[in-house]
């Protein structure tokens, strides 16, 4: 066995993974991409027309006769963990980003991803309640009126 052998068995033997976590620096977002888009609707038409396909499914070549399949660019990933410079993402979302960009990280083979904030195209967010405020007859009526009712016309 090598020299380097030796030394990376010894110290892979001091290493427990239970005791390790995985935390990006900088602006990284540890991300792990979602099998199928969980935001994508699949609509029939009247006329039987089915919109809204996802297109990573594989399909059989007609150049090669093969089965391959197609990646989209956009994908859909929760995030994991953030690095303590991102300002716009937070873990525990789910985040819109350009595939390709994104590096893969062995670690526990957990399928995680990591790619800069500034990859990130949009956030999934719940949208905030619309909160009405109802209105007493003071807040509803204008002051020239009010004048007008209590018989102070000008």
């Amino acid at each position: 066995m090598s020299y380097v052998a030796n030394v990376m068995n010894k110290n892979m033997k001091d290493v427990n993974t239970e005791e390790v976590d995985i935390i990006p620096v900088n602006t990284g977002v540890l991300l792990h991409f979602y099998d199928e888009n969980p935001y994508r609707r699949i609509e029939t038409t009247n006329s039987g027309l089915i919109i809204g396909i996802e297109s990573t499914k594989t399909y059989k070549s007609d150049e090669t006769g093969e089965l391959e399949t197609n990646d989209e660019a956009i994908c859909c990933a929760k995030v994991i963990a953030v690095g303590p410079e991102c300002k716009n993402v937070k873990v525990g979302e789910d985040v819109y980003c350009v595939k390709f960009r994104a590096l893969p990280i062995p670690f526990r083979k957990q399928g995680y991803y990591i790619i800069s904030e500034q990859n990130i195209t949009c956030r999934i967010v719940k949208k905030e309640p619309v909160v009405v405020k109802q209105l007493n007859e003071d807040e509803l009526l204008s002051k020239d009126y009010k004048d007008f009712k209590n018989g102070n016309v000008k």
